[in-house]
C-alpha cells in the first residue's frame, strides 16, 4: 500500500485505473494498521493457548502445563496421567499420528483444488471436524483427556456448529 502499487488490492488498482482517481496511500497504509493491530489484541488470547488449542489434534506433543483447564472442569492430575498413559499406548499414539496426516493431507487436497478453481471439488473433501471427532470418539478409559479435546473442540461455535459438534458427539 506504502508503495501506491496496490498489488495486492485489485479492485482499487481497478477502480484508479478506471476513474483516474487518487488514491491517498497514506490514509490507507493508516486504516490497514489500526485493522492490523485492533486484530493482535483481539486475537492475542489465542497466542496464549496456543498448547490448549492444539491439544485436539495433536495431544502426543502437549505440554499439559501450559494447558488451560479450567474452563472445563478438569482435574489436572488425571489429565497428565491419562495423556502419559495414552502417549505410551501404541494404538492410540498411532491413531493421533494418523490424524496429522489426514488433516495435512486434506489441506493438500483443498490447495489443489483451490488452485485449479474446482469449488465443487471442495465440497466432496471430509470435514476437518469430523477427522478430530472420528479420532477422539473411541478411547473411552481417558475421560480427562476426551472431555478436554470435545471442550476444545466445541468452544468456538455458533449454535450451528455446536449442533453440528454434538451430533458428532
Amino acid at each position: 500500500m506504502e508503495s501506491g502499487k496496490l498489488l495486492h488490492f485489485k479492485n482499487l488498482k481497478q477502480y484508479r485505473n478506471e476513474t483516474k482517481a487518487t488514491i491517498e496511500a497514506n490514509y490507507f497504509s493508516i486504516a490497514l494498521k489500526n485493522m492490523k493491530d485492533g486484530f493482535a489484541v483481539r486475537f492475542e488470547q489465542f497466542k496464549t493457548n496456543k498448547s490448549s488449542l492444539a491439544f485436539k489434534v495433536n495431544p502426543l506433543n502437549t505440554n499439559t502445563n501450559e494447558i488451560n483447564t479450567k474452563p472445563f472442569g478438569i482435574d489436572a492430575g488425571s489429565l497428565q496421567m491419562q495423556l502419559l498413559d495414552l502417549k505410551t499406548k501404541d494404538f492410540w499414539s498411532g491413531k493421533f499420528t494418523e490424524l496429522k496426516s489426514k488433516l495435512e493431507e486434506l489441506e493438500v487436497q483443498k490447495c489443489m483444488h483451490i488452485a485449479q478453481h474446482k469449488w465443487t471439488a471442495l465440497k466432496e473433501i471430509p470435514r476437518v471436524e469430523a477427522l478430530i471427532f472420528g479420532a477422539w470418539n473411541h478411547p473411552e478409559c481417558y475421560s480427562e483427556v476426551k472431555k478436554l479435546a470435545y471442550g476444545m473442540l466445541t468452544i468456538f461455535g455458533s449454535t450451528y456448529s455446536c449442533e453440528q459438534a454434538f451430533s458428532c458427539m
